[in-house]
């Protein structure tokens, strides 16, 4: 081994040892072949103090992708990194009240090779800072109380906004794509989104129930609400944003063998598109895919950083890949089917907008089950049949999301606004609604998770005041619920999912969290970057990967993967494979045939539910519309003749 020699510059200093193997604590578990075609970076910091969490963020500029690791007294480290050439920058954690300068080094790693690189912090003090996963590139940083005055106007707002809008959204009063802000309103255009929150049918779809409960915005509360928006966020002030006031504890031991690893696609550019991804999945040979909003799909090779765009073939939230075949099914229309080989893609359509799928996920049996927001409907493609039906879900705001498919081939889907998941029998055809928060508020649950044990899990997006940061469990044998407060602030949990020890994660703004069941304990891990972090989906090697999808939209990150290995010494491979005990891979147990080969046509999906009689029946008795109203969603419905048919063909 080369002699250990520090050459100090500008605050840092920087040593390569090539071709040899560093005496450090990572060795020992380095022994393996594999690890011959990595490199490792490590170092001290000299400058830390109590309370300060700097993190080293090192990124390999020739395949755009990055590692990110924590400083934890005064040293860090990093392994499995492709040779590359890299921009090196330690940078203070997201969410944090403690700042100092960044600083960036570039170097090149090459394979084999143990990179360190020392840095000595500056400028080491208090800093003010905004609360949530949205990036912002300005605007005035105040309290909750002086951004939000209190009163009966903010009761009504937190209440009922705050269900599906976050703390920054209302008073950043300046237009921006959704959710980052908003277009500058006066009372009269204040009046007008309430009434349409809490008035008309969601989405203006007739038979549905209101975006809200309007029991939670009472008459004589209306006019309290809309003029106290009037009053404190009017069309001529300038953008503010809520502060940061808190951190939350953090285990500095967990911290210091936790690793992030990002792939990130910039899309090329025809495309003026927003990344808008919300989930991966992987297939047979341990690809992640990716679905990029407008652009296109992409397929990475975690263990080399290739990355292959199917080009002209965006998507939307959700992605499954079709393991019997390797084709692959994602948000589009009512959803698109994908080959790779041959580039087609048959798009599934219907004259009804609203049955676009919002996510997808296969049972054991290979059929693909779509939840269907817009319409408020579960839909199914069928591979015996190749052909897709739906059912009205008739639960009042249950309008599908997140949807899984449990160890009994039961399906599951977020209600999204009425606080609660709802269970799907195929066998028998009957919907159970079980309700998880318990307030008189308006909430927002966008996905969910099974564990071992049939566990179903979930956290609150939206809630009042956008604080409350639950975590869920409910039994679907006895609908018993429980829940914990994570200990984080405007958490905005939107999902939880089970790692091969039935630990819960959950992905936030800023945050992946760990819930250990049986410790009854949780582990925060900042997320590298400022973003909300969206649907997690874990390996068998209890690889957590999820998105930064605020930070691709807002902060010009394109698409993005990211995963987090809790354990950098204990990493496998790179690359991603379900588990096939996983209650998310339930296509582990199909034995039938592949899918019908992908067309590129047009398919039709026909307008009219397997159950639309049933719900014309539940919307009269639950009020949603009245016997005339009845009558028109009667005769838009497909005749006796066709719905028979199309209810054997389910069959």
């Amino acid at each position: 081994m080369n002699p250990l020699t520090r050459l100090p510059a500008a605050g840092l200093c920087l040593l390569l040892l090539a071709g040899c193997s560093a005496e450090s604590p990572e060795s020992e578990n380095s022994a393996a072949l594999e690890d011959q075609e990595f490199g490792r970076l490590s170092g001290k910091v000299d400058g830390t103090v109590e309370g300060l969490l700097p993190v080293v963020y090192a990124y390999n500029t020739g395949k755009s992708m990055a590692y990110t690791v924590f400083v934890v007294d005064g040293e860090y480290r990093a392994v499995k990194m492709l040779p590359g050439s890299y921009e090196v920058t330690i940078r203070p954690a997201i969410d944090q009240l403690e700042g100092f300068d960044s600083q960036t080094v570039s170097i090149d790693i090459g394979a084999g090779d143990d990179v360190e690189v020392d840095f000595s912090l500056t400028g080491v003090g208090p800093m003010v800072d905004y609360a949530g996963g949205v990036p912002y590139p300005h605007g005035e940083i105040l309290p909750y109380d002086e951004v939000y005055p209190p009163g009966p106007g903010r009761d009504a707002l937190e209440r009922t906004c705050h269900g599906c809008h976050s703390i920054q959204f209302i008073p950043w009063n300046y237009p921006r794509a959704y959710s980052g802000g908003r277009a500058p309103k006066n009372r009269e255009a204040w009046a007008v989104s309430v009434d349409r929150m809490h008035k008309g049918p969601a989405f203006g779809r007739l038979g549905k129930a209101t975006l809200f409960d309007p029991e939670y915005l009472p008459p004589e509360d209306r006019d309290v609400l809309v003029d106290y928006l009037a009053e404190h966020f009017p069309a001529d002030r300038p953008p503010v944003l809520v502060q940061l006031t808190e951190e939350p504890e953090l285990d500095l031991e967990a911290l210091r063998k936790a690793m992030f690893i990002e792939y990130i696609y910039y899309e090329s550019d025809e495309y003026e598109v927003w990344p808008w991804s919300h989930q991966v999945d992987f297939d047979l040979d341990g690809n992640v895919w990716l679905a990029y909003t407008a652009c296109c799909i992409v397929r990475f090779d975690p263990r080399t950083g290739e990355q292959t765009a199917f080009e002209g073939h965006g998507g939307g939230h959700g992605i499954a890949v079709d393991q019997t075949d390797g084709t692959v099914w994602y948000s589009g229309d009512v959803v698109r089917h994908l080959d790779p080989r041959t580039g087609k893609v048959d798009h599934w359509v219907s004259e009804d907008w609203a049955l676009g799928s919002n996510t997808q996920i296969f049972d054991s049996k290979g059929n693909l089950w779509l939840s269907l927001l817009g319409a408020g409907a579960l839909g199914k493609w069928d591979r015996a049949t190749d052909s897709i039906v739906y059912w009205e879900v008739p639960v009042l705001r249950s309008r599908p999301y997140g949807i899984i498919v449990d160890h009994k081939d039961k399906v599951w889907f977020a209600d999204y606004h009425n606080g609660g998941v709802t269970r799907f029998d195929p066998e028998t055809e009957e919907f159970r609604h079980y309700p998880l928060v318990e307030d008189d508020a308006a909430t927002a649950i966008r996905r969910l998770g099974v564990d071992s044990r049939g566990m179903i899990w979930a956290g609150t997006w939206g809630s009042r005041g956008f604080a409350e940061g639950l975590l869920y469990r409910v039994d679907p044998d006895t609908g018993e619920v429980f829940s914990r407060h994570m200990g984080l602030r405007y958490p905005a949990a939107y999902n939880a999912e089970a790692d091969s020890e039935d630990n819960i994660w959950v992905s936030n703004d800023n945050y992946l969290t760990k819930y250990d069941q049986v410790a009854d304990e949780f582990t925060h891990y900042p997320i590298p970057v400022r973003s909300d972090t969206l649907k997690t989906t874990i390996t068998r090697d209890d690889g957590i990967w999820f998105f930064y999808r605020n930070a691709g939209k807002y902060a010009g990150y394109g698409g993005n993967i990211t995963v987090l290995y809790p354990d950098m010494d204990n990493i496998p491979t790179l690359g991603a494979y379900h588990s096939e005990t996983s209650a998310g891979y339930q296509l582990s147990g199909y034995e039938g045939p592949p899918s019908p080969p992908v067309l590129g046509e047009e398919r039709p999906v026909p307008v009219g539910a397997l159950n639309a009689g049933d719900y014309i029946e539940f919307a009269l008795d639950n009020g949603l519309i009245d016997e005339a109203q009845a009558e028109l969603m009667r005769a838009s419905q497909p005749d006796a003749e066709v719905a028979d048919e199309r209810i054997e063909r389910a069959d």
